[in-house]
């Protein structure tokens, strides 16, 4: 209990001294006060408890008073972990390894790299994010887990030895390993942690798990004051305490009803993810629905990995034998990715929760309680914890779908935007004050006529054709056909394809009004006002028909809506760059709703989609089709971002209302 009670205080402190914050650092102190005036030890442990915070704390003033405490780096906001460097000698042969490693495919041989040497850049970012949606990131690079199987299997091999040969050995090993991998905080909270224990058994006395990872905090505290800033070293120290605090209780009930080991492997993986819940959500908003799944699956698979691929880096100086072994560690990496790819691509792959401080707080509650729950001795305590888990997520789900969406019946009388099922192509149709505006038209003329009779559209204020590719414009004729038209709004783009020029000519004997986009022009559908966010009047920016398309935004009472028609990667920067001219005027401070560009296509640019982080993402696409569209990239974006990913080919036409601060969506479902 003191060594836990020193490692919090000193965190406290150090978290303090290095962001330069006063509060942390009085709980801190005030928390290793209390201990030494209010918990009641012998004089003895007391006073090695005053030793511990004093000299602790000194060490970490000294620090700061020297400078060392300022190096903040880029810890602070590393969402993954820190880049971590081999020392030398060991760079060359980490050098050798990479140059020899290949595998079944790209993202097998990353994760074999990763497991083995924690060298993550040949990973993609579809790979990355996918692992990081289903809770399996840590597999992307060298954790405790990895230093765990090392040393066990050091022990393994010289169990035939004395024990001050397999503690000297293994030592070695571990050191040897570390600088290998880099200081990574986790790699380094393992390594201390293993070493304390070696020390243990060399020394022959019963380690306690929970003072030796006490111990190993405050060492690495003390040694570097930056690691309490650190995400990575948070995320190590919590799922380890979660695993040595929850999983015996866990494992031991779960034993009852299933098959021990399967017990104890889904015991680890609840104990770390309960532990860490209250980190993890200030980097991703919300719940991975199948990380246990994916855990329990793909945990198994670690260790032959990381030992067939530690021998490969091993026998790097062997170009031949080392590859071989590379290319057997990848074929179970290859499962893993693979089932990273599929349980991140399901419906509902990240459950939202609610942001801001409230939503730490109710985190924190909530593995609090859990952790009752488990270890609670009488039945009144879990009773208690388990009302308590029980209002948190009740909480939880109330506040989400209080502040996302409510579903609704197709279409809602009060609707303002609609997303016609169009197949492959575009139709939006926006409201307002019984006032109609149309982008674009697919390209099948049934599947349009139907839309916006069912939406009772028969009069088009304002019909805008954003480029001349046939999915948008095709149905154009069918559109039109029956209702009238007041004014249109064509590219400025210059394209000189038949379908351009149909196009014109139909317009052209619709007798309404012609008006070419431009950047900057404005005007109003009844109380909505839009405003072109690109093409200019020229165009002569755009390479191709896509990247002159119109792109639109409209300003409601209290959202937003930007129509992205085809614009591609290139285009999305422009108007990125161009930012400030028109988002923080129209859009900040309101939700956004989004029309994804080119039906969800690869071709985005990710910085563009994370600032905007719209509520709402419209992907019109149909069903089956042969572009891959929308594409794994993109569905990643828009769920780092915790959007509402609305698709027709999924859903059907989707109309979407406001009623009192939330979106209700209806969609008419799938044909």
């Amino acid at each position: 209990m003191n060594l836990i009670v020193s490692a919090i205080s000193v965190w406290l402190v150090a978290i303090g001294l290095v962001g330069r914050a006063w509060w942390p650092l009085a709980i801190g102190s005030l928390v290793g006060g209390a201990a030494l005036l209010y918990l009641r030890l012998p004089a003895r442990r007391l006073s090695g408890l005053a030793l511990v915070l004093g000299s602790s704390l000194a060490l970490l003033l000294l620090q700061a008073w020297l400078g060392a405490a300022a190096r903040v780096g880029s810890t602070a906001a590393a969402a993954s972990g820190e880049i971590a460097t081999p020392i030398w000698p060991f760079s060359a042969l980490r050098a050798m390894a990479t140059a020899a490693a290949v595998g079944v495919n790209r993202d097998a041989n990353a994760l074999t790299l990763g497991l083995a040497i924690g060298d993550s850049s040949l990973a993609t970012p579809q790979l990355l994010q996918d692992m990081k949606t289903v809770s399996l990131t840590h597999l992307v690079a060298v954790s405790g887990a990895n230093c765990a199987i090392v040393v066990a299997a050091v022990y393994l091999l010289l169990r035939r030895f004395s024990i001050k040969t397999r503690v000297f050995v293994s030592l070695i090993v571990l050191v040897c390993y570390a600088a290998l991998v880099g200081g990574s905080p986790s790699v380094l909270r393992a390594s201390v942690m293993a070493a304390a224990v070696l020390f243990a058994q060399l020394a022959g006395r019963k380690s306690q798990a929970t003072a030796i990872l006490s111990l190993s905090i405050i060492v690495l505290l003390v040694a570097d004051p930056t690691m309490a800033l650190s995400y990575s070293f948070a995320l190590s120290v919590s799922a380890t305490f979660g695993i040595l605090l929850l999983a015996p209780s866990l494992s031991r009930n779960l034993a009852l009803r299933m098959p021990r080991s399967l017990a104890l492997v889904l015991a680890v993986t609840l104990a770390a993810q309960v532990l860490c819940l209250p980190i993890l959500l200030q980097l991703q908003p919300g719940l991975p629905t199948y990380s246990i799944v994916a855990n329990l699956i793909c945990e198994p698979l670690v260790a032959p990995i990381t030992l067939i691929a530690i021998a490969a880096v091993s026998l790097s100086w062997l170009p031949m034998i080392s590859s071989l072994l590379f290319w057997c560690a990848s074929l179970p990496a290859a499962i893993i990715a693979g089932l990273a790819h599929f349980f991140a691509n399901l419906p509902l792959a990240i459950l939202p929760w609610f942001e801001g401080l409230a939503a730490t707080a109710v985190a924190l509650v909530l593995a609090l309680a859990v952790v009752v729950w488990v270890r609670a001795s009488s039945a009144s305590s879990r009773l208690l914890a388990a009302i308590t888990v029980a209002l948190c997520l009740t909480s939880t789900f109330a506040a989400v779908s209080n502040s996302v969406v409510k579903l609704a019946a197709w279409p809602q009388p009060d609707w303002q935007i609609a997303s016609c099922d169009v197949g492959q192509g575009d139709a939006t149709v926006i409201r307002s004050d019984d006032r109609f505006a149309l982008i674009d038209v697919g390209r099948i003329d049934s599947k349009i006529d139907t839309c916006l009779a069912k939406l009772g559209v028969s009069t088009i204020d304002l019909l805008v054709l954003t480029h001349y590719d046939f999915d948008h414009v095709g149905a154009l004729a069918a559109a039109i056909r029956g209702r009238s038209v007041v004014t249109t709004m064509l590219t400025s783009f210059v394209d000189e394809r038949p379908a351009a020029a149909v196009t014109r000519a139909v317009v052209a004997g619709s007798g309404s009004r012609v008006v070419i986009a431009e950047q900057g022009l404005t005007g109003s559908l009844g109380s909505v006002t839009w405003r072109v966010l690109s093409p200019t009047r020229t165009a002569v920016e755009a390479e191709d028909s896509n990247d002159g398309s119109v792109t639109m935004l409209f300003r409601f009472a209290d959202f937003s809506l930007i129509t992205l028609a085809d614009l591609g990667e290139k285009g999305q920067m422009r108007l990125a760059s161009n930012l400030r001219t028109w988002f923080d005027q129209w859009v900040e401070g309101h939700d956004l709703v989004m029309k994804v560009s080119h039906h969800g296509s690869a071709d985005q640019y990710a910085e563009l989609l994370e600032y905007l982080h719209p509520a709402v993402a419209l992907i019109s696409v149909g069903k089956n089709n042969g572009y891959g569209h929308p594409t794994r990239r993109t569905l990643g974006l828009l769920e780092r971002v915790q959007s509402l990913i609305c698709r027709t080919d999924l859903l059907g036409s989707v109309a979407i209302s406001r009623r009192d601060g939330t979106f209700a969506i209806a969609d008419s479902g799938a044909s």
